[in-house]
């Protein structure tokens, strides 16, 4: 039996499942997501053996690697959006002493703990991309975990005209899904022409279509909005499904672009932190002269808004990161910060390391959030002085280092 570990946790706390009549398992913390193991359970069922495989949506590459195994002359790549679930993949082929490769977009560098091969191989078995669109490709067969508990139905139909796109005319796409997906199954059927649900015992549903044909027309998913300062010139941004506050200008960071308006000086080095479509870095950089604005994000779509908007509105002095573990640079003057609040605060304590690091001796520090009084606590801890500036329903929490 070939095993593959996704933890590394001791054995009496994890849980192996099996596959492919037993040959193959899989160690995970608590078992693979639903939509995963509906996927896996269809690859013997392909019609024919892939030569070329696509595997998006996927946090784990546990698909990938059951898929290997049954297709061992198989090129499969993986794709995920967010930098977090790639280096997950990446570990998990390390850990298993599986090759790889791994590609992110030219406009963007990356930063944090690189995940480096354990084997050397003049091909790498695996790639995996963590890139604003499906890597391009002729894939004669992709799978696409759909969630629609965490993406949005945008985001989903975005996904699969790109994975349609990239498919070879007589690709087969399958799609598993874990929600009630009547609106979805006659989208897929309207872009694809053709549709097959198989449902499990659970009721969870998997899709397979086929392309018959090219896409004639691709829909345009982006979305553009105004964002200004008070009293200032409107701007023009784009956003692009998947990317926080896709549509419009969040009030959250409006609120944290015109309090850190107010500290910044000409020529000041911003680090602008979780950046999404770069609204907040953005408006600094065209309110103060010779402003010089890094952006992070760990999403490689918000990466791509940003470098969008910034190569529309003619901004040079800037820098775009890609990386959900800080950044390793300092010497910033103000770092703005618009964390997600979820995970008990642990992506916020995060911001607040890397801007304690970051920052210069008599740096400024500004997150935003609803809930400000608990942020407080937490930036204090870090700096030791916080003071919670209101604006907009918001509380920007203000540190010096």
């Amino acid at each position: 039996m070939q095993t593959f570990h996704i933890t590394d946790l001791p054995q009496a706390h994890v849980k192996t499942e099996t596959f492919l009549d037993g040959s193959v398992a899989v160690v995970s913390h608590s078992g693979l997501h639903p939509t995963e193991t509906l996927l896996i359970g269809r690859l013997p069922h392909l019609a024919v053996k892939p030569a070329s495989l696509l595997i998006a949506g996927n946090r784990t590459g546990a698909a990938a690697m059951v898929a290997s195994t049954l297709f061992p002359e198989c090129a499969i790549a993986c794709h995920a959006f967010d930098l977090h679930h790639a280096r997950a993949i990446l570990r998990n082929f390390a850990a298993n002493r599986l090759s790889f490769d791994f590609k992110h977009d030219p406009f963007v560098s990356t930063a944090g703990n690189k995940v480096t091969n354990t084997v050397e191989d003049a091909k790498p078995r695996f790639s995996v991309a963590c890139t604003a669109s499906i890597p391009a490709g002729s894939y004669d067969t992709a799978l696409f975990m759909a969630t629609p508990g965490t993406m949005t139905g945008e985001l989903i139909l975005d996904q699969l005209e790109d994975i349609h796109q990239n498919l070879a005319v007589g690709g087969i796409c399958v799609i598993a899904c874990e929600a009630d997906s009547s609106l979805l199954f006659k989208q897929v059927k309207g872009l694809f022409g053709n549709i097959s649900i198989h449902y499990d015992k659970k009721g969870l549903s998997c899709v397979t279509v086929r392309k018959r044909e090219p896409l004639q027309e691709a829909r345009d998913f982006s979305a553009a909005f105004p964002a200004s300062l008070p009293g200032g010139e409107k701007y023009t941004l784009v956003s692009l499904p998947g990317v926080f506050s896709h549509r419009r200008t969040d009030a959250g960071g409006l609120a944290l672009a015109e309090i850190a308006a107010r500290e910044l000086t000409p020529n000041q080095r911003v680090l602008d932190m979780g950046c999404g479509c770069g609204v907040v870095g953005i408006l600094l950089a065209k309110s103060q002269p010779n402003v010089r604005v890094t952006f992070v994000d760990s999403h490689a779509r918000a990466m791509a808004s940003t470098h969008r908007n910034i190569t529309a509105l003619g901004l040079e002095k800037t820098e775009l990161i890609l990386s959900d573990e800080g950044i390793g640079k300092t010497g910033f003057g103000l770092f703005v910060g618009n964390p997600p609040y979820y995970s008990d605060f642990r992506i916020a304590e995060l911001f607040l390391q890397t801007a304690h690091a970051t920052l210069r001796p008599g740096g400024t520090c500004l997150i935003v959030a609803k809930a400000a009084r608990a942020l407080e606590e937490l930036q204090n801890g870090v700096f030791g002085n916080a003071e919670v500036l209101p604006r907009r329903g918001y509380g920007v929490v203000k540190s010096l280092r």
